[in-house]
């Protein structure tokens, strides 16, 4: 005959497995290095509070098993925000709404868009993700003189590294001067051109975006035939060159947020990213893998930024569901609850897949005019269905915010047209 156990006995069984877990759990120190080799180990220890497996999504963690990818843990420090935008920020509290209609939103000029979320507001992952549409603290102008794209075949390691200028000219939402340039249909203009190797010297699109439901408006330019060819509306959704990110996945979201089909927040969390990069992060001129690519670990599958500082962040987590005619059926977002920036994102094919993987790595910098702007130092996208990625890698010496003398015609398809000679 089966004896039955009490139940208080099974509660006391419970409540000491928890203490001997308490008991060997410990606070990590600042440059522990989580990784496959130890894992198992520091999942229930914490750092700056949180437990380990806390810190680590569904998929950083199977990055880490199964990936190569290491994490060394670095203190988390308090951005300190520009003051003139977080006073244009503020003042848009109560005064701004989601205009669904025109693709706009009423009551904003400047700043973040909706300061003060509220997440029991049935559209706060939309507005969420309208501050980083708006309110990124990038400047009124910014020029990455030389940035490369590193492709990576996941076996035999980087095979392509060309090298390319993009400039992003801020329209509308401007903190300097006047908020608005032009006649105000325009929000912004964006312009990409390759320097290096000499095959794809002069390549480039120059981009027009819209402060309504109008897609972009896209030009491309071809040195060897002397054209200039007007994209399809759709090209938002297009490749960049022959890496793996779509134009889309600039910084991760790259989209009108109206372009989506919806939003929904999934929650707020801590995770490990990198806020205050070490930089550079890429030397041109370096002679080796290790001391051209410092951020990257030199064995397969070649693209794990492990050399870096992973802090704790506060972000929002948001799914983001794509058009019918888009690649991806959805992008996950972990976006910085502190201001606008986004630390990962997850793609998913039409069959609900997981495809892609999107990580940004982050520092605070200041531009020539004192404007305290928020850089990238690089960034990965690494497409797992076929064991490739393209690393961002930014000469951060020659990044300038806000530089004087800058107008806005100097953005334009004739400039990229006079790269291209």
């Amino acid at each position: 005959m089966a004896t039955r156990k009490h139940p208080l006995l099974g509660a006391c069984a419970t409540v000491l497995a928890l203490s001997i877990g308490s008991a060997f759990a410990a606070e990590l120190p600042p440059g522990t290095v989580i990784s496959a080799e130890n894992i198992d180990k520091v999942k229930n220890d914490t750092f700056e509070g949180h437990t380990i497996a806390s810190l680590l999504t569904e998929k950083m963690e199977w990055r880490i098993r199964n990936n190569g990818w290491k994490l060394p843990l670095a203190k988390s420090q308090k951005v300190k925000l520009d003051p003139k935008w977080l006073k244009a920020s503020e003042a848009n509290a109560g005064k701004t709404k989601i205009n669904a209609e025109s693709c706009q939103i009423d009551g904003w000029s400047a700043g973040q868009p909706f300061p003060n979320i509220d997440m029991k507001d049935p559209q706060a992952a939309e507005k969420i993700v309208w501050n980083w549409h708006l309110g990124q603290l990038v400047g009124d102008v910014a020029i990455v003189p030389f940035y490369t794209q590193v492709l990576i075949d996941g076996q035999k390691g980087v095979h392509a590294e060309p090298i390319a200028e993009f400039t992003r000219y801020a329209m509308k939402g401007r903190l300097s001067g006047e908020a608005t340039q032009g006649d105000g249909t325009q929000r912004g203009r964006q312009l990409l051109y390759f320097k290096a190797p000499s095959d794809m010297k002069g390549i480039g699109t120059f981009t027009i975006q819209y402060d309504s439901v109008k897609v972009n408006d896209v030009w491309a330019y071809v040195p060897a035939v002397r054209r200039v060819r007007r994209l399809s509306g759709g090209a938002w959704m297009d490749p960049v060159g022959s890496s793996d990110q779509l134009q889309d996945d600039l910084e991760i979201f790259n989209a009108r947020p109206c372009w989506y089909k919806g939003y929904k927040l999934l929650g707020k969390r801590h995770v490990l990213a990198v806020m205050h990069s070490k930089y550079p992060l890429w030397n041109s001129k370096g002679d080796g893998f290790e001391k051209k690519y410092p951020v990257l670990e030199n064995k397969p599958p070649y693209w794990n930024m492990n050399n870096n500082n992973f802090e704790p962040r506060e972000v929002y987590v948001v799914e983001a569901t794509t058009p019918s005619e888009h690649p991806y059926s959805k992008k996950i977002l972990y976006i910085d609850t502190q201001f606008p920036r986004i630390h990962y994102g997850e793609a998913y094919n039409r069959k609900g897949e997981f495809w892609k993987f999107m990580e940004w790595h982050s520092f605070p910098g200041k531009a020539e005019d004192g404007f305290l702007d928020i850089r990238t130092a690089a960034g990965a996208i690494i497409d797992f269905q076929r064991n490739h990625a393209t690393v961002s890698l930014i000469d951060t010496a020659t990044w300038k915010t806000n530089p004087p003398g800058v107008k806005e015609s100097d953005v334009s398809l004739q400039t990229l047209q006079g790269a291209g000679r």
